[in-house]
């Protein structure tokens, strides 16, 4: 018998431990199908090589559609301001130059808290 030098062992060892882990994750692919609520559309292959990429285009849609609603509410509220600015609408006790001269003025929090007490 011919003695087996040490990085021959090492690689064999690799080799063992590799294969070792690819086993265990098949078990786990097969524990998760057997075993779990999802439908059988849903498993793939081990690594995901058939599962479609999750497409970026629906988070940005949601996005989208969150600044469109934003934009749009924020359009109508320029517009109603100017409305009632041009036509000297008042609602309630204010008017345009009063709410403008709220926007433009700069409010301290102190104030704010002492007018909710």
């Amino acid at each position: 018998m011919s003695k087996v030098n040490t990085d021959k062992k090492l690689e064999l060892i690799r080799a063992i431990r590799m294969q070792n882990q690819y086993d265990r994750q098949l078990i786990r692919m097969r524990e998760g199908i057997v075993y779990s609520d999802q439908p059988d559309g849903k498993h793939g292959e081990l690594y995901g090589l058939e599962e479609p990429a999750p497409s970026e285009q629906t988070g940005k849609s949601k996005v989208l559609v969150n600044f469109r609603i934003r934009f749009v509410i924020a359009v109508l509220l320029l517009l109603g301001f100017i409305l009632c600015d041009v036509n000297h609408i008042t609602i309630g006790k204010e008017d345009a130059d009063s709410l403008y001269t709220r926007i433009k003025s700069s409010t301290e929090i102190e104030a704010l808290i002492d007018k909710v007490k």
